[in-house]
């Protein structure tokens, strides 16, 4: 109501001859008005589901995955950075900021999660069970089957930086996978991949936030299982 109002007094003020001015006017009058009320209705904190999302079609494993009892670990948080809970940060344009925290699980539940999904997708056979490792040798315990996949989030963010007229997103992932033989209490296979994209656009979402940190997630995770090197050693490491 406070917005309708203030353009029918602009327009009523203008009379018959300023019209064309009034509507003009009346325009810029409803951008600032609608800035200050988005600003004024600014969310403390935004939240955003972090899952597996497909990027590209992953061709199954190379031989039968089910065949394989693999046990995904929780991710270890190596970012360097005082809250590990973060995960980006919307940047107004007065220059403050909104955390971006993840909604259903930490960060480094979320990518071993996504984890999980995929190799799941690619036909491997994947425990339910959910663990915590410390990519330390020593500590492999004989029941968590046959593989060992665990890793660290090296790199993880999404930021927006909210201008007018164009919203500007980044997001980055870097993940390091380490695999190993549960039996031999042996570190097989060790890697890292990563990603990132940009994005220019004249809205602001939560959405489009989720989307971008699940694009770049989904894509370093997937270029680990696009070739058949994580399967070739993983046929390697089980050989009797």
């Amino acid at each position: 109501m406070m917005i309708a109002d203030a353009i029918a007094a602009t327009v009523a003020a203008s009379g018959k001859s300023g019209k064309r001015a009034a509507l003009w006017n009346t325009g810029i009058l409803v951008c600032i008005l609608l800035l200050v009320s988005t600003m004024g209705c600014a969310p403390k904190l935004y939240n955003v589901n972090m899952r597996y999302q497909p990027t590209k079609t992953i061709p199954p494993a190379v031989t039968d995955g089910r065949q394989y009892s693999l046990t995904v670990s929780s991710f270890i948080d190596r970012r360097k950075m005082e809250d590990t809970l973060l995960i980006g940060k919307v940047i107004r344009s007065d220059g403050s900021s909104i955390p971006i925290l993840p909604k259903y699980a930490k960060a480094t539940d979320a990518v071993a999660s996504a984890l999980r999904e995929l190799l799941i997708q690619s036909g491997y056979g994947v425990s339910p069970e959910k663990i915590l490792w410390d990519l330390e040798e020593n500590t492999i315990l004989p029941e968590w089957g046959t593989i060992l996949v665990g890793g660290a989030i090296d790199e993880l963010d999404v930021t927006c930086l909210d201008k007018i007229p164009m919203k500007q997103y980044t997001a980055k992932a870097r993940v390091t996978l380490v695999f190993a033989d549960v039996r031999k209490k042996r570190i097989f296979y060790r890697i890292t991949s990563e990603s990132s994209s940009a994005l220019d656009h004249v809205f602001f979402s939560e959405e489009k936030l989720e989307n971008q940190i699940n694009g770049v997630l989904s894509e370093a995770i997937e270029k680990v299982l696009e070739g058949s090197e994580m399967d070739r050693q993983i046929r390697e490491a089980i050989k009797p």
